[in-house]
């Protein structure tokens, strides 16, 4: 693509007559900022003033139909574009990296049907999780998809990264609330799921854009699963004297169906930089926050249970204070001033998630690999297992460095060399690259390294969905 001659006035004007001319920008504001995500990279190149990729022009369509016509409009100018929603990821998923056109789904934000028979919702991809979930809540329902980025991110983003909420361990993952999702294909032509999830009507073709990153189609419309209002929802803190035994308490509470709505599982570090200077612990060890929500009777035998697992497990009962005020305040970490991207510092979260006999080498190997192999520059390993399974949990490590190289050159392949160590040590006993933040440009080159076979269908899958590479290029390992 021409860096100015895709773009001539006859062509904003094509763009102009699809959404409105005051839903074609192209300020070098607006620019900026759908430049960047909350990936480290994008903000140290932005604030180095490194040059890195940005669109041509923003788009912002208000329905379906006009995502259709933009699509065929690129495909008939050969230009670059993507769709983005919140722009809350970390992985540079949602970057421009050849220029060219920018979908923003902002505008479709619409609830289309709520069906209390059945307890589902029909809505555009572009919502943000927090105004859907505000909405359900007054009607006396939730989703229960509680995602750090609920905020700020859009269901379709969720989708495209088959996102996961700190209540996935009963509720499972965004894949697992959805039931039909519509997709503008590359081709411009449009794709709708069958009306149910679970059938023998031929494949389930809409879970191939479940973390697929909106390089398949761009999602417009999902009918997701909802739920009532809990009559009970409880939280408790135990504390364990290590890891191991954390890890072994969580699985028996998940192998035994006891159905926790939260479990999570801080290592010492987390519990320090967490729980005590957050919330005021005063304890050393690490920490297992529990939650059960429901009935109250079936909450309450469930509680009695897990309780007692916790205790032969030798936790100490912390009440439920620490707990309940962690759920109040739960996404304080994730924001300013809190949060490590506020400061200047190099950091990254390598979220893995594996059967139980492999997690826990994984945690060892990572820190191992962290805190030995860049001893030099003082470099912080800590994590937390928040999405548990009765196969497996996942654990989110964060790796930090408040000194590394001023040079540009030397501080990215510094960033780069510490990711290595930590996907291959994933990757290498029995994890994958990521659980649910995706795979974007930050990871890209490991798709390869964690399966040959599935690297080789997706490209399969993208050739023949979108031959010419013009739908969000370079993600994914994909290699246009």
């Amino acid at each position: 693509m021409k860096k100015c001659g895709c773009f001539e006035k006859n062509q904003w004007y094509e763009l102009e007559k699809i959404v409105g001319s005051e839903y074609v920008i192209t300020d070098q504001s607006e620019k900026d900022v759908q430049s960047i995500d909350v990936w480290w990279m994008t903000r140290y190149c932005f604030f180095q003033q490194e040059n890195f990729p940005q669109p041509s022009v923003i788009v912002f369509p208000e329905n379906t139909d006009q995502v259709r016509k933009i699509v065929q409009f690129c495909l008939i100018h050969k230009i670059h574009y993507l769709a983005r929603g919140g722009g809350a990821g970390d992985g540079g998923g949602s970057i421009p990296l050849k220029g060219g056109l920018v979908i923003d789904l902002k505008r479709m934000d619409k609830i289309i049907e709520l069906n209390e028979r059945s307890l589902t919702v029909r809505v555009q991809a572009g919502i943000l999780q927090k105004h859907l979930e505000e909405f359900l809540n007054r009607k006396g329902y939730t989703m229960n998809h509680f995602p750090a980025s609920f905020n700020t991110s859009a269901l379709g983003g969720f989708i495209s990264t088959n996102g996961t909420g700190v209540l996935s361990s009963k509720y499972g993952k965004i894949s697992d609330m959805v039931h039909q999702l519509e997709v503008v294909l590359p081709n411009g032509n449009l794709f709708k799921s069958l009306p149910v999830r679970l059938h023998s009507t031929g494949p389930d073709y809409s879970r191939l854009f479940f973390g697929a990153e909106g390089t398949f189609g761009i999602i417009t419309e999902a009918l997701c699963k909802i739920h009532y209002l809990p009559e009970k929802r409880s939280f408790r803190a135990f504390l364990l004297s290590n890891l191991q035994k954390g890890i072994e308490a969580g699985r028996q509470i998940m192998v035994k169906g006891l159905n926790p709505c939260l479990l999570r599982l801080y290592d010492e570090y987390d519990t320090r930089h967490i729980l005590q200077k957050q919330y005021g612990l005063e304890k050393e060890g690490c920490v297992l926050i529990i939650g059960f929500d429901g009935m109250k009777k079936i909450v309450e035998a469930q509680e009695e249970v897990a309780y007692s697992i916790l205790e032969q497990n030798e936790g100490e009962d912390l009440g439920e204070k620490l707990a309940v005020n962690w759920w109040d305040n739960r996404y304080r970490s994730y924001y300013p001033p809190l949060d490590y991207i506020c400061e200047p510092w190099m950091t990254a979260v390598m979220d893995t998630v594996a059967p139980y006999e492999k997690i826990e080498t994984i945690y060892w190997e990572m820190k191992k690999g962290v805190e030995e192999g860049f001893k030099s520059w003082n470099a912080i390993f800590h994590a937390h297992f928040s999405h548990w399974y009765d196969w497996g949990t996942s654990f989110y490590p964060t790796f930090l460095l408040k000194d590394f190289p001023s040079n540009p050159h030397e501080a990215i392949r510094l960033y780069n060399q510490i990711l290595d160590i930590c996907v291959q040590a994933s990757i290498q006993n029995g994890g994958v690259v990521n659980e649910h933040h995706g795979i974007g440009m930050r990871f890209n080159r490991f798709m390869k390294d964690v399966s040959e076979e599935n690297y080789q269908f997706s490209q399969i899958i993208k050739k023949a969905l979108d031959p010419e590479s013009l739908l969000n290029p370079g993600k994914l390992g994909l290699g246009e």
